[in-house]
């Protein structure tokens, strides 16, 4: 393919980040297209409870605030993993991303006064996450970028293509030059002998907007399209892969049995903790102190070790108890200040007004990710990735609530400012992460697209999960990630999302391995401290793990190196 294929943009995924990036570069007259592997509101993002945390102006923010301040928060939360310039990147433009999102038609909540309303939520130290519908912030703001992509499209200044499995990042001498895909048949991706032959857009810059892996695990918050196809992609083309370990469990997921046993996960925001809600054990008492002396008010990462460990312990049950707020703030008040989750938990049979939910972690959100710089772009020139599927080094080992949303949005819109830069001007090199020093040891499988064989055992998205949340999960040691290396590496796949999902789980495995310490979302009850043998120099906690292809292209064969945190 020539490099002197036309200025186009194509956008991978429709969540927050995808459409910001898709809306961005339309209103700057790049020719845009927006693919998605699902209908256009199919997104993590649509799902999001939590909110919009932005330090707003003088005047505007709650009283002692500062840019500095969210800066720290977001730092704290990462267990100082996070790479602090694009932190303040994020957090300095969090502000003007506040006015951008309201001028392409998102209502934040205000109050009768007129002014933004500012919620406090777990490791923030002041009031400054933004909802826009209550507990619904997601949708609300997903639902109004989608309208303006829908007006774009009308207008001819975009193009959408839904229900499309991308197959393929398409590459010119070693940089993105489009992308591969095919129909999606019923839900199901055409694949396979005798398929027709996949579509091929070409295109300038390709960025990845896929979000994240929630599908790995069994109790997941996550939808069944995140299956991590994006990452997967990414690091086929040669991509940069960085911090794979660090995989964030919501503490407050509703656990609910159904009929066949199975227990199912639905997310209770973090929030309803912010509103004075608590967590108790199984005789009623309140726990979670004993890990955090921040209690419930923790980061999530602590909330859900708590739980886990608690529960090991003996402590039985964890349950969310929201009832004393009822009484607090008066009758009515958990369906006026949650109407979705007041809506959830009665259909799921409780009423949260007069009786504690169940609760237990369930995989979140995914720190890790394609190593992009602070611009959004990765390792390959052209591809840029956004989002959770991104990882530019806000989050660390942990991610701070509701900074994902602001995540996704800032850093779209840098990375279509630097892919029209490139295609203008010819230059915009990447600035991220260069792999070099420690070598550390690879998983146990190659990491291509897996193929069924007769000395393979074919895997289901059933099986994979089960097998990381019983290994991989909040409490980790050596001898079950050992283990789940030998299960996934006899396992194949001819399902496209179940082969990358078994692709990742490979990569995740090998790179919880090799971090021999606990930090952050990662904990290892074999390393429960903070020190990792090997690193040199004191450096342990500032380490990195990144994951990139070894040997020849032909191999295939992913390779973990550690890097130190200044190379970030």
């Amino acid at each position: 393919m020539s490099r002197t294929t036309p200025s186009r943009l194509v956008v991978v995924g429709s969540g927050v980040a995808g459409l910001t990036a898709a809306i961005t570069a339309a209103e700057q007259g790049t020719a845009v297209v927006l693919v998605t592997k699902a209908a256009l509101e199919d997104s993590n993002s649509m799902l999001a409870q939590g909110g919009y945390s932005a330090v707003l102006p003088e005047g505007q923010c709650a009283p002692g605030d500062t840019v500095a301040s969210h800066v720290a928060d977001t730092v704290a939360a990462g267990a100082g993993l996070g790479t602090r310039a694009a932190i303040e990147r994020m957090c300095r433009a969090a502000a003007d991303s506040v006015v951008e999102l309201a001028g392409r038609g998102v209502a934040f909540d205000r109050g009768s006064d007129g002014r933004l309303l500012l919620g406090l939520e777990a490791a923030h130290s002041f009031p400054r996450v933004l909802h826009a519908g209550g507990d619904a912030s997601g949708a609300g703001i997903t639902r109004a970028l989608m309208a303006r992509v829908r007006r774009l499209e009308a207008e001819g200044r975009l193009d959408v293509i839904e229900h499309a499995t991308v197959t393929e990042i398409l590459l010119d001498a070693g940089e993105a030059a489009g992308i591969a895909y095919v129909l999606r048949d019923g839900g199901e991706t055409t694949l396979g002998v005798g398929s027709p032959a996949p579509h091929r857009i070409a295109a300038r810059a390709v960025v990845l907007a896929t979000g994240g892996a929630g599908q790995l695990y069994s109790q997941t918050t996550n939808p069944t399209v995140a299956t991590g196809d994006g990452v997967a992609l990414a690091f086929a083309a040669g991509a940069v892969l960085r911090d794979l370990e660090f995989y964030q469990f919501h503490p407050t997921a509703l656990q609910v049995s159904a009929p066949d046993g199975t227990v199912r996960s639905s997310l209770v925001s973090e929030a309803v903790r912010g509103e004075g809600a608590v967590i108790r054990d199984s005789s009623g008492r309140r726990f979670v102190g004993d890990y955090h002396p921040l209690g419930e008010l923790a980061p999530r990462d602590a909330v859900s070790r708590a739980l886990a460990l608690h529960e090991r312990a003996g402590g039985g049950q964890a349950y969310l108890d929201a009832t004393a707020l009822e009484a607090e703030h008066g009758a009515g008040f958990l369906a006026r200040r949650f109407p979705t989750l007041d809506a959830m938990v009665r259909t799921a049979g409780f009423d949260w007004r007069r009786e504690p939910l169940p609760i237990g972690p369930a995989a979140h959100y995914w720190m890790g990710g394609v190593a992009t710089d602070s611009d959004g772009a990765t390792s390959v020139p052209g591809l840029y990735a956004v989002g959770e599927a991104a990882c530019t080094g806000v989050h660390g080992a942990n991610r701070l609530a509701s900074n994902s949303l602001l995540e996704g949005v800032v850093f779209a819109g840098r990375a279509v400012g630097h892919a029209h830069a490139r295609a203008v001007s010819g230059t915009g090199e990447w600035s991220g992460p260069h792999p070099a020093a420690v070598r550390l040891a690879a998983p146990a499988e190659g990491a291509g697209a897996d193929r069924a064989s007769a000395d393979c055992t074919k895997a289901s998205r059933d099986r994979v999960a089960a097998a990381m949340q019983s290994d991989a999960g909040v409490i980790r040691d050596g001898e079950g990630l050992a283990r789940l290396a030998r299960t996934l590496g006899g396992w194949a796949s001819e399902d496209p999302e179940t082969s990358h999902l078994l692709l990742l789980g490979r990569l995740l495995a090998a790179s919880a391995a090799a971090r021999e310490e606990s930090v952050g979302a990662h904990f290892r009850v074999d390393f429960p401290q903070r020190t990792l043998p090997g690193a040199g120099g004191g450096q342990a906690a500032e380490a990195h793990i990144d994951v990139v292809r070894g040997g020849s292209r032909a191999a295939q064969a992913p390779e973990l190196v550690l890097t130190g945190r200044n190379s970030s």
